[in-house]
């Protein structure tokens, strides 16, 4: 299980909303050295990001939480949300190629390429509405773990 502190911001009997901030993933980003991620986020600004959970440990505000969310949810959700668009670039432009090679449609890269951007936009969409669908489901929200 994935975890991440945070502070409850709004709570109510039902659902609280907990504030996170955002950090690097390596922890160079303090040592100022690494990957440079750490002079994008200072040009972006660390930027705080509201979830919100079930309340099932009734918090209040201004309580520290440790909220969760399960790994598999995540994978499951990054693969649909970057890989379907790119799957549906490839997948497009292919058959566009194939096509083309028949003499069903003009043959040049240019209309492969925007063969491809058109399929990928599809693919977006389809991922829209398949991460809006998985946000819907029990098993793709975070949860409230414990009090700090």
């Amino acid at each position: 299980m994935l975890e991440e502190h945070g502070i409850v911001i709004e709570a109510d009997i039902d659902f609280a909303w907990v504030e996170t901030q955002r950090k690097s993933s390596c922890g160079q980003c303090a040592e100022n050295k690494g990957c440079g991620t750490s002079a994008l986020a200072e040009v972006i600004g660390k930027k705080a990001t509201k979830i919100r959970v079930q309340n099932t440990l009734a918090v209040k505000t201004g309580d520290h939480v440790v909220i969760g969310l399960e790994e598999s949810a995540l994978v499951r959700s990054s693969l649909t949300l970057y890989m379907l668009p790119l799957l549906c670039l490839f997948a497009t432009a292919i058959i566009y190629e194939a096509l083309a090679a028949q003499g069903i449609f003009p043959k040049a890269e240019v209309y492969s390429m925007f063969a491809g951007l058109f399929g990928m936009g599809i693919g977006f969409v389809i991922a829209k509405s398949m991460t809006t669908n998985m946000s819907n489901q029990e098993r793709y929200q975070p949860v409230l773990l414990k009090t700090e």
